[in-house]
């Protein structure tokens, strides 16, 4: 039961990383000439990320969803805007989640969740781009297709995040989207309880909102 990020009750094939056509990636950017404006998440309750998982009974009716939550992480990207405001490349985009920022309802749950995901060796999750294409979705939103590599328990796997993503009048960039994935994916034991009784389902969701700021 990984931390807070939201479950997909149907089961979800794990997608690796997708090649997308006239991808602008963190090499090329440093290969030219252009200018990149750093931004930084801003930690002010509108930053948040979101595990979500099923809690199932022998294996095989679902209870209820859990869910995690946390507010407190760090990230950076590198976004190019035109004279007009118009978002025309990413550089780079990362994000890094501390396990034990994740919150739910009940301690022996989150307890549960941290030993499942190793957090005592392995302190984080992490994102971090590798190359990422832009698609113009009409006035100041887009679509960021985010090659880039996920680490979870430890685990690196190469993922494909598709980023709805909003440049603000104030020029701050908001980012949201979901991403599904399966425990095993990354080697992770899906925690029980009442002696086996009770097993979370394998499936999560990845659920994130971020703002970046100048």
């Amino acid at each position: 039961m990984i931390a807070a990020l939201v479950i997909a009750a149907s089961a979800v094939a794990f997608t690796t990383a997708t090649n997308y056509p006239n991808v602008y990636s963190q090499t090329d950017r440093l290969a030219s000439n252009a200018v990149t404006p750093d931004y930084k998440l801003l930690l002010n309750g509108q930053v948040a990320m979101k595990l979500t998982g099923s809690l199932n009974l022998f294996g095989t009716s679902t209870l209820h969803n859990w869910e995690m939550s946390a507010h407190q992480l760090s990230g950076s990207a590198q976004f190019t805007l035109s004279d007009k405001g118009q978002l025309t490349s990413v550089g780079a985009l990362t994000f890094v989640l501390p396990v034990h920022n994740l919150k739910g309802d009940k301690d022996g749950m989150n307890d549960n969740a941290y030993d499942a995901l190793k957090a005592d060796k392995y302190k984080d999750i992490r994102f971090i781009m590798t190359a990422a294409a832009v698609e113009p979705k009409g006035g100041n939103n887009y679509t960021i297709r985010a090659n880039g590599n996920l680490t979870i328990a430890g685990v690196t796997r190469p993922i494909t995040l598709e980023v709805k993503t909003q440049v603000n009048d104030n020029g701050t960039v908001t980012c949201q989207g979901t991403y599904a994935l399966k425990m095993s994916d990354f080697n992770i034991d899906r925690p029980s309880f009442m002696f086996g009784a009770m097993k979370t389902g394998n499936d999560l969701t990845l659920s994130y909102s971020l703002l970046f700021v100048k």
